[in-house]
């Protein structure tokens, strides 16, 4: 019996998402990345030429050959939109902030004039997830000073495109009421589902196409799979990794908690005697320790059980 293979339809998924939006010579794929950027960056699009558009087998491991989809104007401002389907930590944050410094020092070279050659980079991150402490749907950064004005001649914008928020937009103001970018942005969180199917708009019939042309792909489909597999043991072994870590940690910080509160019970019950031999004892020891002082056992017993510890 022949298994029919399951249709990747997720656009979290970076493949697909690159492959969407990739191909500068065709119409859908250039009148998604102009409502992308016009909408979101706010920059003009009369011209775009996608200056990473390969999708190599090779490459399905590596974070950075899938992942993003670099863009240029015809005024050489730089677009770089990504897909990150995982949520906001530090490593992330610092990541984003790192690639986009990367895209201005790869414009840079010797004796090149700032002013002439040196152009805008604007990174678009769309990310499933959230932040907390600023719910909205699209967040732009730029570098400022403490009274909030915008630092001269800037030429970094980040801008984040919170996915899970378009599914609180649905329920203020109805699926049926959204823009097409907001649409656009509804089926990468989403996926073309029925609910998206009953529009009658042309950044539907555009994604639905690009996903069925997409899955007729098995060489596509493959890569698909695998950097799914990929990042979902990447990211198990990075949880495992920092449980292993919390749990070490938590583990340190008991032992030296419980050593300084020995340390300190001692001093103020024993304050003229002499505490090196309270260093490099283990959890159990400072426990027997810290019960001996409870109980205002001599100094001698303290030092007898500590030494009778020891060995």
């Amino acid at each position: 019996m022949i298994m029919k293979r399951k249709k990747i339809v997720d656009f979290k998924n970076d493949v697909l998402f690159k492959y969407t939006l990739r191909d500068d010579q065709d119409p859908d794929s250039i009148y998604l990345l102009k409502l992308i950027i016009e909408n979101i960056a706010g920059i003009d699009c009369h011209s775009l030429k996608v200056l990473n558009p390969d999708l190599n087998p090779q490459h399905v491991e590596d974070k950075d050959m899938i992942l993003d989809i670099r863009v240029t104007n015809e005024d050489g401002e730089i677009c770089d939109v990504e897909m990150q389907n995982s949520s906001l930590d530090q490593e992330q944050y610092q990541r984003f902030q790192i690639y986009g410094a990367r895209l201005l020092v790869e414009q840079q070279k010797r004796g090149d004039d700032y002013v002439t050659n040196i152009h805008h980079v604007f990174q678009l991150i769309f990310i499933d997830d959230l932040d907390k402490d600023n719910l909205v749907l699209i967040d732009r950064y730029v570098s400022q000073n403490e009274s909030g004005n915008q630092e001269k001649h800037n030429l970094i914008t980040r801008i984040y495109i919170y996915l899970p928020y378009i599914n609180i937009l649905k329920k203020e103001k109805g699926l049926e009421n959204f823009n097409e970018l907001e649409t656009a942005i509804y089926i990468f969180k989403n996926g073309i589902d029925d609910d998206i199917m009953k529009l009658k708009k042309k950044v539907v019939d555009i994604m639905e196409k690009k996903a069925d042309d997409f899955n007729e792909d098995m060489i596509l489909q493959d890569m698909a799979f695998n950097r799914d597999l990929n990042k979902r043991a990447r990211q198990a072994r990075m949880k495992r990794e920092r449980d292993e870590g919390k749990e070490e940690g938590l583990a340190e910080g008991t032992k030296f908690g419980k050593r300084d509160f020995v340390l300190k019970l001692f001093t103020k019950t024993y304050p003229q005697a002499e505490t090196g031999f309270l260093e490099n004892l283990s959890v159990e020891q400072y426990e027997k320790i810290f019960d001996l002082l409870i109980e205002k056992a001599s100094l001698e017993k303290i030092y007898e059980a500590a030494d009778c510890i020891k060995g």
